[in-house]
């Protein structure tokens, strides 16, 4: 995936279902060269996209009566240039597709001069908050929906990138309660977190030029998991509870709650 950021620059955010506002980059958002790290934008990016969908009457507190809420699948971060310590963000977000019972989210943010330092689209499921399980989506729902959506900023394949076979372990987490969020479950910024910590080459600043995360099941509280990666792929997997190989035998079966690959 190559940005055209120029096509990204010059799209313009709908007035049916966009939504703007700004961070400022503070000391706990950066690493040691002083330049926001992905997470921190991440993060951003979440909080956005809570006000975007307030805007359309579709955020957390619209859906939680009805027993149900919207969850990540698939996010897809591109960075242009990493802004420093202090910098003011302005950050536009939009609905920009609904398909096959998944909407699409994107996300444009600009630096202080104006230029574009990132961009990236989300793909969100309806999640059914008793059975914990993905939910059909209820009329009232598709009549909130914004016709037309705004304009998808980047190009991405239907299908996330599989991960190679013989990926190795490198870390183990257990979900602990400062990892969880208002769903229950290990917020996504924190399992980037996990993986980008695995992936960074031993780097103290690993500000990659992407990434590209699918979020295939929950992590909940007290779930031991591991981290295997090779390449540029990463997984978190959890290892079958029937099995009984050790965490570092080839032959281990593992269920996959999370796959990335990590942009260069």
């Amino acid at each position: 995936m190559t940005p055209d950021w120029k096509h990204i620059a010059a799209a313009s955010m709908p007035a049916n279902c966009g939504w703007q506002g700004s961070y400022r980059v503070r000391y706990s958002e950066i690493g040691d060269n002083g330049r926001v790290t992905l997470p921190a934008l991440a993060d951003y990016m979440q909080d956005a996209a809570g006000w975007g969908a307030k805007r359309l009457q579709l955020a957390y507190d619209d859906t939680v009566d009805q027993g149900v809420a919207w969850v990540l699948a698939r996010m897809i971060i591109m960075v242009h240039h990493y802004p420093a310590n202090g910098e003011t963000i302005a950050l536009e977000t939009w609905p920009s597709g609904f398909a096959h019972r998944m909407a699409s989210r994107d996300w444009r943010l600009r630096d202080e001069k104006g230029d574009i330092c990132a961009v990236a689209q989300s793909f969100w499921a309806l999640f059914d908050l008793n059975e914990r399980r993905a939910a059909r989506w209820p009329d009232w729902l598709v009549k909130r929906l914004p016709d037309p959506p705004g304009p998808k900023l980047i190009d991405v394949g239907s299908r996330p990138p599989s991960p190679p076979d013989g990926l190795v372990k490198q870390n183990a987490f257990t979900a602990q309660a400062p990892d969880l969020d208002i769903y229950g479950h290990v917020n996504n910024v924190r399992l980037m977190q996990w993986v980008l910590a695995t992936a960074n080459d031993g780097k103290p600043n690993f500000q990659p030029a992407g990434l590209d995360i699918q979020f295939r099941a929950e992590c909940r509280f007290q779930d031991n998991v591991i981290i295997r990666a090779q390449d540029n792929y990463a997984t978190i997997s959890r290892q079958d509870a029937s099995d009984k190989q050790g965490d570092d035998s080839r032959n281990a079966t593992f269920t996959d709650l999370v796959r990335a690959q990590i942009l260069r």
